[in-house]
């Protein structure tokens, strides 16, 4: 049976990617995107939930799906340093989001990152983990969290430290432990829409390795 698909993030590296496999793929007859923005030349085929009168949550719509992918973040950088701001983005929008997809019964798949852990002293890596806790506490059909590396991808954004950080990973990649290898864009696309498709239950932590197979 094909599925119904909501892709929220679709503006990002990663979401605009999942995007476009996922309108695709036979697997999804209905695919949707969410966000304050529509994905630039997303086929026509795609639909866009904007956001309500008071916030993008309230353009989450009564219209149950089978499952969620959440491409949703942010950086300090982008916020300027605001922590507020940041935990709106990576954490109260993506719990909101989370709780909507519970209510619907649907399968949930979250980009996170690796090092995620609420009892973190960095703070990036303590929002993340807190997100992750929060989310396994809601019942999903099935939930399964991404945990990738450094990003390998054409960003728009102009991030030379990370350039210089990625050049340095990949050139010690074959010694580097798995999961803290650079993770093609593509590759975590691929693996975001099979894990939206399967029709498995429980809760899955992905870190290198098992995004590289379920991408295949």
């Amino acid at each position: 049976m094909k599925r119904s698909l909501l892709i929220a993030g679709g503006t990002g590296l990663i979401g605009s990617a999942v995007v476009e496999l996922a309108a695709k793929d036979t697997r999804f007859a209905r695919v949707i995107t969410w966000g304050r923005r529509s994905t630039p030349n997303a086929p026509a085929l795609v639909e866009h939930w904007g956001p309500g009168p008071n916030g993008l949550l309230e353009g989450l719509r009564g219209e149950p799906v089978d499952a969620v992918i959440c491409c949703l973040g942010t950086t300090m950088r982008n916020v300027k340093g605001d922590k507020a701001a940041f935990v709106h983005v990576d954490k109260e929008l993506v719990l909101g989001l989370g709780r909507w997809a519970s209510d619907a019964k649907a399968r949930f798949c979250l980009v996170s990152s690796l090092g995620a852990d609420s009892t973190s002293r960095i703070f990036y890596n303590r929002v993340k983990g807190e997100v992750e806790t929060e989310l396994q506490r809601m019942p999903y059909q099935a939930l399964h969290i991404f945990r990738p590396s450094v990003l390998d991808g054409p960003r728009s954004e102009n991030r030379p430290g990370e350039r210089v950080g990625l050049a340095v990973m990949k050139f010690f990649a074959p010694i580097l432990p798995a999961a803290s290898r650079p993770m093609p864009y593509s590759t975590l696309a691929a693996a975001l829409v099979n894990s939206a498709a399967k029709e498995d239950t429980g809760t899955q932590i992905h870190t290198y390795r098992s995004i590289v197979e379920l991408a295949r």
